[in-house]
Order: structure tokens, then sequence, then C-alpha cells
């Protein structure tokens, strides 16, 4: 039924991903689809912000991060399973969301662990993923 299932994961959250994780990893066996684990760098936002790094900062942030998406992969994830990697700058649900599309993915699943002020000031990345995603989406509570 899937094909392709994109997995966002908190490379700073870690923990919090592996309940989720491994409901990814069995929809990937049953259905024997490829496995697209995302992690997103928030960024600078602002240009203003973003005048006080030096300017290879966010190469620096992204190599660091691809690191350590690597090492979460390779002890987290079966080496029977297909995976592709994807980093992203900017706002995570939508740069999830860009992910999405642009592998023409038909699932996404993801932790949830916010708590309740900050999903009434701010909304959650996993309640933004579900109202925007113009798919299926399993929310696993941590």
């Amino acid at each position: 039924m899937f094909k392709k299932i994109v997995f966002p994961v908190d490379i700073n959250e870690q923990a919090f991903a592996n309940k989720a994780l491994s409901v990814a990893v069995a929809q990937t066996r049953l259905h024997e689809a490829e496995l697209h684990v995302i992690t997103v760098i928030p960024g600078f936002n602002m240009p203003m912000v973003a005048s006080f790094f030096p300017e290879d900062s966010m190469e620096k942030a992204i190599e660091a991060v691809k690191v350590k998406l690597k090492e979460y992969v390779s002890t987290h994830i079966p080496e029977d399973i297909k995976i592709t990697l994807h980093i992203a700058v900017g706002d995570p649900y939508k740069e999830i969301l860009k992910c999405r599309r642009s592998v023409k993915a038909d699932l996404i699943v993801l932790q949830s662990h916010n708590d309740g002020v900050e999903h009434i000031l701010l909304g959650s990345v996993a309640a933004k993923v579900v109202e925007h995603a113009k798919v299926s989406v399993m929310v696993i509570r941590s």
C-alpha cells in the first residue's frame, strides 16, 4: 500500500523518536517500501540574526548534523531497510512536507512529544504536518 515513507527525526531529541521509528521500520518492512529519514535545522530565519554568525556557520552546522544523522541511522535502523537521508534548513513542518512532495511519499510517520502549553501557544510540528499533509500521517505519541 505504501511505497515511500518519510520519517522526520529531531537529531537533538533522538530519544523521543525511537517509538515512532519502530513503527516506521515496521511499516517499511510490511509494505516493502523505501524509508526517507529527514532532519531539519531551523536556520537563522532573519537576515539580521544571521549577520551575527560567520558566513560558513550553516555549512558547518549541516555537516555536523549529517554526521549525527548517519550515526543515528546506522545504530537504530536495520541494514535491510532501504534508506535515503535528507537534511533541510527552514521551518520544520514545511521542510517535512516539501520532502514528502519531492520524494512522492505516501506516508509520514512522526513522533509527537509536545506539552499542552507549547501546542496552544505555538502549535506542534506534528499538528501542522497533519493539518497540511496531502497523504496519510501516523502520529506516534512518545
